[in-house]
């Protein structure tokens, strides 16, 4: 094998990594979305916010900023 052939297969190699790293990552952020929404009926009432759309989006959104934060850490 050449050099430029093994240099080509090695980044062959590093963009398969990449892209598998990306895709879990996607993956990870679904699976945080559908937990949280499972949860969702048994927190809605008890924090009263089943009647307000803008309290039920902010609790979601506030569940995934703080999975973001604590994956910063």
């Amino acid at each position: 094998m050449s050099d430029s052939a093994i240099s080509e297969r090695l980044h062959l190699g590093f963009l398969w990594r990449i892209c598998l790293v990306a895709a879990m990552g996607g993956l990870l952020f679904g699976y945080d979305w559908v937990v949280i929404g499972g949860a969702k009926p048994f927190y809605e009432p008890y924090f009263g916010i089943a009647d307000s759309p803008f309290k039920q989006g902010l609790a979601m959104s506030t569940a995934l900023i703080g999975c973001l934060m604590g994956a910063a850490m």
